[in-house]
């Protein structure tokens, strides 16, 4: 059977400008007989039965994209990072990313979040992100810096929590925003919860408030589990988060809307492995 390749290719990923798609498909047709690339959001996802392998080429929304797709399980899976952080490669260059997180449903990478902050991965305009990369997001920072008030129910691994929070964070990383905080992770291991609770008073003594847990949180870090009356931060093997009304989240950078109110987050195993880098 004919060895062939589709390159999946994002126009609007962060790093898009700095790829040289000629070069990259010149590079594949040495190693396959035929190689096939597809613009994206341009033109439509491709059915992959027939191809040998995919390369997906963008950011951390990219490569949701790819991990939420139905790939055919003899499908060899390689990802070139080409977005404006690349978190998840830059966790995993090392291995093979095959356990991914999963929530009602939808599956990430490496971080499901509501609250402060979590806009700025999806609200920074692509053309931005191309012309200033990281700095397009700082330049977002003050506008994102507010308080927020998520009522939820939370319980992690039969630990059961509640009340107003700014931050709930599913990390299965030791990185977000750009901040290596989760001293905890291990590769294949368990996810970890961090929550940061919302204050009593508003306005501008509000975000003073929540200053000092995202300070300890993000700058400080976590090497084992820590409780405090406004942060939460633990491992768990199953999440329960539930909701009045469920908040907009943060999947690796993609905004995900209409959660149910109530879900369980958990690990998933993928039936393939997604490489980091090219074939060789």
């Amino acid at each position: 059977m004919e060895k062939s390749c589709i390159v999946l290719v994002n126009k609007i990923a962060g790093g898009f400008n700095g790829l040289n798609v000629e070069k990259l498909t010149a590079r594949l047709n040495n190693v396959y007989e035929r190689v096939d690339v597809v613009y994206l959001p341009d033109e439509k996802e491709p059915d992959y039965a027939g191809y040998s392998a995919v390369v997906v080429c963008g950011g951390d929304g990219t490569l949701n994209h790819l991990i939420n797709s139905s790939l055919p399980h003899d499908l060899e899976v390689f990802y070139l990072p080409s977005g404006t952080l690349n978190e998840a490669a830059g966790i995993k260059r090392a291995e093979p990313i095959s356990v991914v997180g999963e929530a009602d449903g939808k599956l990430f990478s490496y971080v499901l979040a509501a609250g402060t902050f979590t806009p700025l991965g999806y609200s920074v305009g692509h053309k931005i992100k191309q012309r200033l990369k990281a700095f397009a997001y700082i330049m977002r920072v003050i506008k994102e810096y507010k308080v927020y008030r998520i009522n939820a129910e939370i319980v992690a691994d039969g630990a059961e929590f509640k009340g107003e929070y700014t931050l709930i964070m599913a990390i299965n990383s030791p990185r977000c925003f750009g901040f290596r905080f989760n001293r905890m992770y291990s590769e294949g291991g368990d996810m970890c919860l961090l929550t940061i609770k919302s204050p009593k008073c508003r306005g501008i003594f509000g975000k003073i408030a929540i200053f000092f847990p995202f300070f300890r949180s993000f700058f400080i870090g976590y090497s084992k589990p820590h409780s405090s009356s406004s942060i939460e931060f633990r491992s768990f093997k199953e999440l329960k988060l539930s909701f009045d009304s469920a908040p907009v989240f943060c999947a690796d950078g993609e905004r995900v809307d209409n959660m149910n109110p109530s879900f369980y987050v958990k690990t998933h195993t993928l039936h393939y492995s997604v490489k980091i880098g090219l074939p060789e």
